[in-house]
């Protein structure tokens, strides 16, 4: 999880009898570290330098505040003033017990958690659950903003300056859509005092390449801050609907469709129009967007819900019956319109919204007993519909305005958008009477679109198919598209192998202590349980789809080579460029591993992760972490990645040897039994058994 960050603001050595120093040291410290939070005082930036800018920064950037109100102390009451003053909730007061010093006037009515100076260390229990307490409140603590209701926080984004190399390699990994790339930059990222700016960079890269697994991970972290932060919540909105989509079970589908409309209505309760002031019309017209696209998101998990009420139904005529029977249907239809009713620019809501509204008008004509059952009797039903279709003529109208569709309408400069062309051949769907025109139509509107986006139009279509409505218009239609892109859905790998493991001793390891000897018998050994292992998953249903190792002497390779023989291609991912690392963990073991790394690298194009065993600028400064730790991690994102049904980790390893340092097997084989990897522990003993010479 991100890590959550203190800011201590207390009194420094002896005063008025109390040990501050020692106080920190036996209650505060311990209770920060049991809860998990990291925490900073004013001594600490003062040995650093520019005091008053980094405690100015910390004090409303820290996620917590500790104030020692022991005994009056003028720097205390003013930083704790500065806290109140910009920041409304998660500020922890704490008083010595029988205290000279009387509470301050202004403070007498908060809450405090109490220390006997004479054994801080006693009232740690206590403070660990006010520490947790506080955090988890989501009502205010700060008596100004207590008094003045109206007055919002300071954004504490503006004081975060997120390093430009940061930013840089974000860029980079979005443009080449490496999702394993932004993982492990989210995974990095955590701990520094930037750091919720700096994955809100990485959860934007991840939502425009559509990596939705890793920006749900991110963006709940940053709700795990704020569990009202808008950005997150409206993220989440569109993440848990799309992640709906792939679900593999009816649960696993429910689950995120409930966990989408949990975040939108979040960001619908945060965008009501104020009631204590006039609005400006870029901050209506902004506001008013957010809510249209929350209602269609909504509208989009009601047909979510609806499809499911209908679509498992035994024959064609059932499916009919119990689409119009749904509740599901009319809800769905609602919040399009009301989303669309918020911005008439919102064209996908209007678009939406006439859909579903004319598979309801269709099917109501087809089954006009099934569409009676809802009515007191049948002239309600026939005005019911009746209305129905005069509310889709004046939505078909207002639409052809708002995408454009009149050439005496049009607004001048906008940019294309491949959205609205598609919405331009939808609308012609919905409301052509011939057949040609609505298939021209998608022949023009998707002449710039990708198969992503063939691919949504198509399976809005394929529903009207499924339920026998508009019949003439949808062949036509998915004739035009089939040629434009197949219909061919990507499928996810099944299962992914990450592997690990020991490569040869090093000239400089003892003799004495051996853990994989450069001989022939050992490294036969290795091979044979390397080859087992990936037959062993190869059997195991789905197969395997690919393989991820470095490019080590030793097992790596052994294992690149074995699964080449086995029909598995394999990801060879180096820490450093190509003739660094084959200097750094290659050419000890002579000229054959020299020749078999470079063949490896001439039939597979590796990547590289960095230029140097240097950290990047912005990293330098993240303790007890190297390259190879990095390199590790890295790896197991791009494993990550893939949304593989099954992670293998596959570990040639040795426990009773100490590992070479940080970044090795070890290292791997702990941090991927965290993140759900089945681990193949292939016990590297019996390379030492194997003897040779």
């Amino acid at each position: 999880m991100e890590v959550t960050r203190a800011f201590i603001v207390r009194p420094f050595g002896t005063q008025g009898g109390i040990d501050f120093d020692r106080v920190e040291r036996e209650l505060i410290a311990p209770a920060l570290t049991a809860a998990g939070i990291e925490g900073r005082t004013t001594l600490e930036i003062t040995r650093q330098g520019n005091i008053r800018e980094d405690m100015f920064r910390l004090l409303v950037l820290s996620d917590l505040v500790i104030a020692d109100l022991s005994i009056h102390n003028a720097n205390v009451f003013y930083e704790l003033g500065i806290r109140h003053g910009l920041r409304d909730r998660h500020t922890l007061l704490m008083r010595a017990k029988d205290t000279q010093d009387k509470y301050p006037f202004d403070l007498q009515t908060d809450r405090y958690g109490q220390y006997d100076p004479a054994n801080p260390a006693a009232a740690l229990p206590g403070f660990i659950e006010s520490l947790r307490a506080t955090l988890a409140d989501t009502n205010k603590d700060s008596p100004v903003f207590k008094l003045l209701p109206r007055l919002t926080p300071h954004d504490r984004a503006a004081l975060m300056i997120v390093p430009f190399d940061f930013q840089e390699e974000v860029e980079i990994a979005q443009k080449a859509g490496r999702a394993g790339d932004l993982r492990l930059l989210a995974q990095e990222v955590r701990g520094f005092e930037w750091g919720s700016a700096g994955l809100r960079i990485v959860g934007d890269a991840q939502f425009r390449i559509k990596a939705l697994a890793g920006a749900k991970e991110t963006f709940e972290l940053l709700r795990g801050l704020d569990s009202n932060d808008f950005q997150a919540n409206y993220r989440l909105g569109t993440i848990y609907q799309k992640l709906a989509a792939r679900a593999l079970g009816h649960d696993s589908k429910l689950d995120a469709i409930t966990r989408s409309e949990q975040a939108i209505n979040r960001v619908l309760a945060r965008t009501m129009p104020p009631n204590d002031r006039d609005e400006t019309p870029k901050e209506s017209a902004e506001r008013r967007f957010h809510r249209a696209e929350g209602h269609s998101l909504l509208g989009s998990n009601a047909k979510t819900r609806w499809i499911d009420d209908w679509q498992a139904a035994a024959s064609p005529d059932a499916q009919r019956e119990a689409a119009l029977r749904s509740p599901h249907l009319g809800s769905a239809i609602q919040h399009y319109l009301d989303g669309f009713a918020e911005d008439l620019d919102s064209f996908y809501a209007g678009i939406n919204a006439l859909a579903m509204l004319t598979i309801q008008i269709n099917l109501a004509k087809a089954l006009p007993d099934v569409w009676a059952e809802s009515f007191d009797d049948g002239d309600a039903a026939i005005a019911a519909l009746k209305t129905g279709e005069r509310r889709a003529g004046r939505l078909a109208a207002a639409l052809n305005l708002a995408v454009g569709n009149d050439d005496k309408v049009v607004r001048k400069g906008e940019k294309f958008d491949i959205w609205k062309e598609i919405s331009r051949a939808d609308l012609s769907f919905l409301t052509a009477e011939k057949p040609a025109q609505a298939g021209n139509a998608y022949r023009r509107g998707l002449a710039n679109a990708g198969p992503f986006e063939i691919d949504a139009a198509r399976r809005n279509l394929l529903l009207f198919r499924e339920l026998g409505v508009l019949s003439a218009n949808v062949e036509a239609s998915l004739r035009e598209m089939n040629q434009a892109a197949p219909d061919k859905p990507a499928e996810l790998p099944v299962r992914v192998i990450l592997f690990t493991g020991h490569m040869l001793d090093t000239p400089r390891r003892d003799k004495n202590d051996p853990r994989f000897p450069n001989t022939q018998e050992a490294i036969a050994a290795a091979r044979k349980m390397i080859e087992k292992a990936v037959k062993d998953e190869m059997n195991e249903r789905g197969g395997v789809a690919f393989g991820i190792a470095g490019g080590a002497c030793g097992s790596d390779i052994l294992f690149h080579e074995v699964c080449n023989a086995l029909g598995v291609s394999t990801q060879l991912m180096l820490a450093l460029p190509e003739a660094q690392f084959q200097a750094e963990s290659v050419n000890h073991g002579g000229v054959d591993w020299v020749m078999r790394y470079q063949q490896l690298c001439q039939r597979v194009t590796p990547r590289v992760l960095a230029e140097s065993k240097d950290l990047p600028r912005w990293l330098a400064g993240k303790k007890d972490y190297d390259i190879w730790q990095r390199n590790n991690l890295w790896m197991m994102f791009n494993a990550l990645a893939a949304q593989p049904r099954y992670l293998t980790l596959v570990a040639l390893y040795n426990r009773e040897k100490d590992p070479d340092g940080p970044g090795g097997t070890a290292h791997l084989v702990h941090v991927a039994a965290d993140w759900g990897f089945k681990t193949v522990e292939l016990d590297a003993r019996q390379l030492l058994k194997a003897g040779g010479t």
